[in-house]
């Protein structure tokens, strides 16, 4: 698939099969998020988990769910999550997850796999998250955004969005 074609799939994806994301798939994911930018070119202030215990993903949303009272999964049955984590106390840590993960869904369209960011669950559980523990994360690193990754039960078809463009 040319890089158009994936621009043109992408779409956040919250429908997951049970099928397991293969081993050479997580290496082609994590080969594109190892070639995203990151402020100052600051790489070791940079950590990436990969969780595929779905045990520990089940528990991540449940602490969430209980936590502020949701209905539903938010984590949407996916079978991988990664997690983006920083030691950066600037606003860098956010563009340097935002480029990470982005190459990340980039890269599990051009593999169709459905992907979903993750934001809202991590940026609200905090850094005195029970799960946080289980990530076996340096001293001073903290999760900043995440993706959930699968095989989505529907076709991968991205949506037409526009963003009102000023010319000068």
């Amino acid at each position: 698939m040319n890089f158009y074609e994936v621009l043109e799939k992408r779409v956040s994806t919250r429908n997951f099969t049970d099928q397991k994301i293969s081993e050479e798939d997580v290496k082609v994911l994590l080969d594109a998020a190892y070639k995203a930018p990151i402020a100052h070119g600051l790489y070791d202030e940079c950590r990436i988990t990969v969780i595929r215990d779905k045990s520990l993903i089940e528990e991540i949303s449940k602490e969430y769910k209980e936590t502020f009272n949701k209905d539903h999964d938010s984590l949407y049955g996916a079978p991988l999550f990664i997690i983006f984590s920083s030691s950066k106390d600037s606003d860098a840590k956010y563009a340097d997850a935002g480029c990470v993960l982005e190459n990340i869904s980039l890269a599990a369209t051009s593999l169709n796999l459905g992907s979903c960011y993750i934001r809202g669950l991590i940026e609200n559980l905090g850094k005195d998250a029970k799960y946080i523990d289980k990530l076996n994360l340096d001293d001073g690193f903290y999760p900043v955004n995440g993706i959930i990754i699968g095989h989505s039960k529907v076709e991968l078809k991205g949506k037409e969005h526009k963003i009102n463009t000023n010319f000068i």
